[in-house]
């Protein structure tokens, strides 16, 4: 297939998402590329030579193993979420075997986000380029690596190891996932694929914490950590079923054809999903406390999971009839801003509370992951996610830091809760930003 770009014509045979296509007859049609050398919505020519076999564009295209890819998605992100959970049910073993305090515990959960903070942007421009099968073999293997350090560590240092060693392939691994989902999907199903993706997150907590005291009892907690790690070992095999060997990044020949690296939009898309993690972990962290504390307090909090879990794949459907991520972006941070201004003033009860955090999650995650593929091209999708991955791991450090030292120096919940609440509404200006650059990519050209 060719197609008229900046005054000269290319071969491609990649290109995806015609309307208006006549066989055979030049027209004027509005694509999406997976190439990177056309943005998306943008007005070319496109032709079909007559005669031409369309055969081997169907055999290499990655759509055609977009549900595979999919399912190998899961299986691995699943991986990177029951370690990440692995922690807090641990902790009573952990404090007893090395003597660790509650700080020691602490660096140890925030060790794995420690890597997405320093090294998102770098590794997303270099998932850019990289083989993906080669480069998602690499990350299962430190992921696989840290996990049994962890798991067999004599002492805190080699704890900490392990836990950054899979940090870093976590990392690696998850902004690959995303990437390759998001190529897989463009122009189809992209909201519910993402939809499908985010809900592994819930879903690797919830199992984490039921299954805990099972496989503690089962086989020890050497022995349950060794049971996370095997979960890595059959997530490689998925992974190169799924991957062609010879798929690499899409990054464009020149910098000018893929377009620049930042831009305003993705800026306002991070500064939201930064302020979206730093309320939502404080929630999480601090919630069972507001909510009078004990079993009670801990299981409404549990709440938050189970409703992303069965609600972010129904929301990445909507969004796909709908055709618009960022209006549910927005009306995501205004639901979570009164949320919090509800707690701040104590009108709410903790169960609908928890109930409406767990739709934002659903709602905001959903449609900031399937954004990224609107807002550039295809060559700096990865390089996206990576910078909205380093404002988000910030703001899940930053966030709950802040919203305990307020309280700690204030005394209750109604100013922390207050400051989030602010914070959030700041997040839902960003996302009108992104509602008016969406409309205007989707509006009919002249």
């Amino acid at each position: 297939m060719f197609y008229f770009v900046n005054d000269s014509w290319r071969w491609n045979p990649k290109v995806l998402g015609l309307y208006g296509f006549t066989a055979n007859r030049l027209c004027l049609v509005t694509v999406f590329s997976r190439v990177g050398a056309v943005q998306p919505n943008s007005r070319i020519a496109v032709g079909w030579p007559a005669g031409a076999c369309m055969l081997p564009a169907m055999e290499n295209d990655l759509s055609s193993r977009r549900w595979l890819i999919l399912a190998s998605t899961v299986v691995s992100f699943f991986a990177v979420g029951v370690t990440f959970f692995a922690v807090p049910p641990l902790i009573p073993e952990l404090v007893t075997r090395f003597g660790l305090s509650h700080l020691a515990i602490g660096i140890l959960m925030g060790a794995i986000s420690v890597p997405a903070v320093l090294f998102s942007i770098p590794v997303g421009a270099a998932i850019d380029r990289w083989p993906a099968r080669a480069t998602g073999n690499a990350a299962l293997s430190l992921m696989g690596l840290g996990a049994l350090i962890f798991a067999l560590a004599p002492n805190y240092a080699a704890l900490f190891v392990g836990r950054l060693l899979f940090g870093v392939g976590g990392l690696v691994i998850n902004l690959l996932l995303a990437r390759l989902v998001s190529t897989a999907f463009a122009g189809r199903e992209l909201a519910l694929a993402m939809g499908i993706f985010n809900a592994v997150y819930p879903a690797s907590m919830i199992a984490m914490f039921t299954l805990h005291p099972k496989l503690l009892a089962a086989f020890g907690w050497r022995g349950e950590l060794l049971v996370l790690a095997a979960l890595v070992a059959i997530a490689v095999p998925l992974h190169n079923i799924a991957v062609a060997r010879e798929l690499r990044g899409e990054a464009a020949t020149t910098e000018e054809a893929a377009g620049p690296r930042i831009t305003a939009p993705l800026i306002a898309l991070a500064v939201s999903w930064l302020i979206f993690f730093a309320a939502y972990a404080s929630i999480f962290t601090f919630a069972p406390e507001w909510a009078g504390g004990g079993g009670t307090a801990l299981l409404t909090v549990s709440l938050i999971p189970w409703v992303a879990l069965f609600l972010a794949p129904l929301a990445g459907a909507f969004i796909d009839r709908t055709g618009r991520a960022a209006p549910w972006v927005l009306a995501g941070q205004l639901i979570l801003c009164g949320v919090l201004a509800a707690m701040a003033l104590r009108v709410i009860h903790p169960v609908p509370a928890m109930l409406l955090v767990g739709v934002t999650f659903a709602t905001v995650a959903t449609a900031t992951y399937s954004l990224p593929a609107v807002l550039v091209s295809a060559a700096r999708i990865g390089f996206a996610f990576g910078f909205i991955t380093a404002f988000s791991n910030f703001g899940n450090i930053a966030g709950p830091a802040a919203a305990g030292a307020i309280r700690d120096h204030l005394g209750g919940w109604a100013v922390a809760w207050g400051v989030l609440a602010a914070a959030a509404l700041v997040g839902a200006i960003a996302a009108l930003r992104l509602v008016i650059t969406e409309n205007r990519a989707a509006a009919p050209l002249e």
